[in-house]
Order: structure tokens, then sequence, then C-alpha cells
């Protein structure tokens, strides 16, 4: 369990399995989500647990860990949700003592995050684009993800192309306004990054860019956006109220991350680290010092 901030009030972040988790990635994982929450205004601190267990073990694993985060979950000094590896059954029973709102760690908490992941993104990318009504999108990702992510994109105007399940590079290379793409950690380097077909990188997922691949990017005329900024709109679930409608959230999604894009879009240094930079302005207003190194594979 990597916690990113001490002595913050609450911490929050994903549960992830695999044979092995390295502990550089959890804490990445980690400054991720702090960066998310600084952007959004909220005094809340990144955290990332890896489970790391054979197949054969994954369970008893499992079991313990959540017997273990129990009393934090339910306190409310910790608050996670299911990453890679983990369903959201795995995570019942800290689901049952989570004291945030409903709309979190209801039984439709997570197509609702879906939803918002998506209404996220094409904020995100309409305000970097001025509208997407006539763009092209290429999406790059696994169907669970990219399935509404092309609802939401067609459902303003925008012409969808990919994934290609035969062929995951092709939506890499398409020639489009953007791509959408966060499959992995680190999945463009500075290498791969200039021979995508889009000169707009929107992530779905964290840290789809590695440092020396967004300065190349930069040099190349291809932006950047934050994907602590682009994939925060399901964050923006667990600090409303529950009686809060689900169109009046899309709407607040829509607003808040369109906004924040808007701010630095045309930033000197590029759209990421405008964000990295506005998110490190708040979280100078309660920190004594800044954690080191930003979110940026």
């Amino acid at each position: 369990m990597v916690v990113d901030l001490d002595g913050a009030a609450r911490s929050d972040g994903l549960v992830r399995w695999a044979k092995k988790i390295l502990v550089d990635g959890a804490t990445w994982l980690a400054r991720s989500r702090t960066y998310a929450w600084a952007s959004l205004g909220e005094q809340i601190g990144g955290a990332s647990a890896g489970i790391s267990a054979v197949p054969d073990e994954r369970q008893a694993a499992l079991d313990s860990f959540v017997t273990d985060a129990a009393e934090l979950v339910g306190s409310g000094e910790l608050s996670l949700d299911a990453g890679k590896g983990v369903s959201w059954a795995d995570l019942a029973p800290l689901r049952a003592v989570d004291v945030r709102s409903p709309l979190a760690t209801g039984d439709d908490a997570p197509a609702l995050a879906s939803d918002l992941l998506a209404v996220g993104v094409t904020a995100a990318t309409a305000a970097q684009l001025g509208g997407l009504d006539g763009r092209t999108i290429t999406l790059e990702g696994p169907p669970e993800v990219t399935t509404a992510l092309a609802e939401a994109f067609r459902s303003q105007g925008a012409t969808v192309t990919g994934p290609d399940a035969e062929d995951p590079e092709a939506a890499l290379q398409a020639t489009a306004d953007a791509l959408v793409c966060g499959s992995k950690v680190g999945l463009l380097d500075h290498h791969r990054v200039t021979e995508i077909g889009s000169t707009l990188i929107v992530p779905w997922g964290p840290m789809p860019v590695t440092t020396r691949g967004v300065a190349v990017a930069r040099r190349a005329g291809i932006e950047v956006l934050p994907d602590f900024v682009t994939t925060a709109g399901p964050l923006l679930a667990a600090t409303s109220a529950p009686t809060v409608g689900v169109e009046d959230l899309r709407a607040t999604v829509t607003e808040t991350i369109g906004g924040i894009i808007g701010e630095v879009t045309d930033h000197d240094e590029g759209a990421l680290l405008g964000a990295c930079l506005r998110a490190e302005a708040f979280l100078g207003t309660w920190r004594d010092e800044l954690p080191f190194g930003r979110p940026i594979a």
C-alpha cells in the first residue's frame, strides 16, 4: 500500500492484482491520483494498493487485504476502487463500510464511473479542439472502455474509428484529430509518439505517455492532455450528495473537466505541464512541501 501524502486526512486510489506488482508503479499511480484531487480542489491524497500473488493464491491474498484495509476504509481515512485484476465484487466488504457517497460505492457505481469517465474524456477533448462536431477520433484500448467512449464522442458529432482487436497498432497510427488512449502506463515512449497519426493525445487511463515522450511530442507539435484531469470524471461522484441526479452529475463533470482544460490549453509549456503547475498551486495551499516528482511515466 502506497499513501502519497503523509498526514492527509483521506487518501484515495485503486487496488490492483497481478503476479508481480512493482512498488514504483504503485507510487506513480498514487501520485497521479494526488494531482487529480488537487486539480478538483480537494485536500485528498493519492493511494495505490498492489496485491502480488500467483493465480492459485489470488483469492486468499485479496481476502487478507480486504480484512486489513477495512478499518481504514470504515474510518474514512482511505477509499479504494477496483483496478486491473480486481473486480467490483472482490471489494464488496470494503464498499459495505465505505463512507463515500453511494454514487461511488453502490451497486450502480461501476456503470456510473464508466459513463463519467467517457463524459470527462469527451469534455476535455472538446475543450482542446473547440468542439467535437465533425472531428475525427481514433480509440485505443479494450471494448469495456472504448464502447462507452465511442458512444459519447458520436453523440457530439464526432466520427470515431478503432479500436482494431486484430491490430491494436492501427488505432495509434490512424490519421485523426485526436488519439484517445490509455491501456498501459508508458504506452507511448519517445519513439512511438512520433509514429501516431494525430496531433492530440487524450488519455482515458493513467500516464500513457512517458516523460521523454511528452517532450518529443511537444517538439513534434503533438499536444498531450493531462491524464489526471481527463480521467477525473468518476472522482466527482465520490464527493457528490447522494441525491444528485445523474444528468446533473454529468453536467458537473463536463463543466469541471472542460473548464480545467480550457485554463491550460494555451499554456506556454503545454497543457500537461500547465495542469501540473495548476495542481501544485493548490497543493501549496495546504501542504508545506510538494511531493517530489510529477505524475508522468
